[in-house]
């Protein structure tokens, strides 16, 4: 099997001199793999810095074809993050919008998989996230849980998995170190979400 995720900066692993929790979790089933000679699924990272949920939807279709062969796909989606910014004092997106772009990448994906996976957002650091520091774009908490609950529900009301980052990571001990950019997780942090997501995804991508 393959498995392509799409994203943005946070999944892409900004931040963490280990690649990020995508690749944490891809070094886990690449050495299970050697070491036991199990065919575990192959890791894509297809995410991008910067990216909604508009230009997945756009990029989605070819970066899928590109990587189709005999093997069967999953994906996993995590995104949202960007989209709940705002640029200059003005919304960049409104969730009515979001949600209709997770119904364009379900029915997408769905042609190509059943197995379909959506990875909740991470909250901010908001005395430093609005705006943050390399451009004029904010981040608040409140939009932040607005998407995720968008997107928790959507999940529901279509039978899909839902993993559920925000609640675990804003309840962690000293939850601004684990963002010290005010946004990115650090090592930790990553190390936090590898931990939540990948038992959830080895029970399904093993299916």
């Amino acid at each position: 099997m393959r498995v392509l995720i799409f994203g943005d900066s946070i999944t892409q692993g900004f931040w963490d001199t280990n690649g990020g929790w995508i690749q944490r979790i891809r070094t886990v089933y690449d050495k299970e793999t050697i070491k036991t000679g199990y065919d575990l699924p192959t890791i894509f990272n297809l995410s991008i810095s910067g990216n909604s949920s508009r230009d997945i939807v756009e990029r989605f279709e070819a970066e899928t074809k590109a990587r189709c062969q005999d093997e069967e796909l999953g994906f996993i989606f995590a995104v949202g993050l960007n989209d709940s910014r705002t640029k200059s004092g003005v919304n960049f997106s409104e969730p009515e919008e979001y949600k209709s772009n997770l119904e364009k990448l379900l029915v997408m994906a769905s042609r190509y998989s059943n197995k379909i996976v959506f990875v909740g957002l991470t909250p901010c650091v908001e005395e430093r996230s609005n705006p943050v520091s390399w451009s004029n774009t904010g981040y608040t908490n409140d939009r932040i849980r607005m998407f995720n609950q968008v997107l928790e529900v959507f999940c529901h009301d279509n039978a899909l998995e839902f993993i559920d980052i925000l609640t675990p990571f804003t309840e962690a001990e000293a939850k601004t170190e684990l963002l010290p950019d005010s946004l990115h997780p650090n090592n930790e942090g990553h190390r936090i979400i590898a931990d939540i997501v990948m038992p959830r995804l080895k029970s399904i991508f093993r299916e």
